[in-house]
């Protein structure tokens, strides 16, 4: 597990100790009523060494060191996890095997834990949440944008849309939406058929009714769009939805379906207006003008029938 020595590394090492140093002394704080007799003070300066060395020695164990803290995972919050938990067990040995926990309190131990968790966790999840809102190329405008979606406020240049469909992709889309300024749009709702999911939230917005409350819907939030977002939607459900958007007199635009997804990964980039392909049921027929016309020439004909055949 070799590490490149960086001016970066040196900062975080910088921050982490400084973390884990506040994290044992509020533990002491708060077990002592925030007022740390002298033997308890004296017994944290004594054992603090021990805990910012193991618990620096376990984090470079875990890998904690090596990871861009820009693309912080669930993955990396589980090191934390793990590597917490293993050197506060090890600091717990090693003050069980020096004096045998005399004049020392147990319960320390067991808060330092969940505040070094709670410190070290969030200090990497807030440097994620930086990094993903405030890139290099930020204008004034986007910052502007990303301060009110913090605090739910609409900006005027930010366009409302419902997405139909609370499902893996209508997720997908609303989170890509609230971390990228840049696309000027905010998420007002959800709709779906599904009850059980009427009423309840995703990243904070609710899923306000079934599809066809779209109507009642725009009314109430005077979205501007909405968006079809689900894949796997069948050609006669898709229909349904077209001639709900229609009567709503509202802008709609849908996802590719699945068979169109090369990797399943759905992203705002894909959105598209509704096709004719989309409402087929079949791929459409791609015909061969060039040769049609060669054997037509410059006669009359007659196209009868829905298929479209010639006579």
């Amino acid at each position: 597990m070799e590490i490149r020595i960086s001016r970066n590394l040196y900062i975080i090492l910088t921050i982490d100790v400084i973390l884990l140093l506040l994290s044992f002394y509020v533990a002491h704080l708060i077990r002592f009523d925030f007022m740390i007799p002298e033997w308890a003070l004296e017994k944290f300066f004594n054992m603090l060494p021990y805990v910012l060395v193991v618990k620096t020695f376990c984090f470079y164990f875990f890998d904690l060191y090596r990871g861009m803290w820009r693309y912080t995972s669930l993955n990396d919050l589980l090191n934390v996890v793990k590597a917490s938990t293993i050197a506060e067990l090890i600091v717990i040995v090693i003050v069980l095997y020096v004096n045998r926990f005399q004049d020392v309190s147990r319960s320390v131990f067991i808060i330092d834990w969940c505040l070094t968790l709670i410190f070290i966790a969030a200090l990497r999840v807030l440097t994620r949440i930086i990094f993903e809102q405030f890139t290099e190329n930020i204008s004034f405008q986007d910052l502007k944008e990303i301060i009110l979606n913090i605090f739910k406020i609409r900006s005027k240049n930010s366009r409302g849309v419902i997405i139909i469909g609370a499902g893996d992709c209508g997720e997908k889309i609303c989170r890509e939406i609230r971390e990228d300024a840049s696309l000027k749009y905010h998420v007002d709702g959800f709709l779906d058929d599904d009850l059980s999911k009427i009423g309840r939230k995703i990243h904070g917005i609710s899923v306000l009714d079934k599809i066809e409350g779209l109507s009642h819907a725009i009314k109430s939030t005077e979205s501007k769009e909405a968006i079809i977002a689900i894949p796997s939607l069948k050609v006669e459900k898709m229909r349904q939805i077209v001639n709900i958007c229609r009567e709503a007199d509202i802008i709609f635009k849908t996802v590719p379906s699945m068979g169109e997804l090369i990797n399943g990964k759905v992203t705002i980039n894909l959105i598209r207006d509704v096709e004719y392909r989309d409402l087929l049921g079949r791929d459409p027929v791609d015909l061969e003008k060039e040769k049609i016309g060669q054997y037509l020439g410059k006669k009359k004909v007659i196209v009868t029938g829905g298929g479209g055949s010639i006579g």
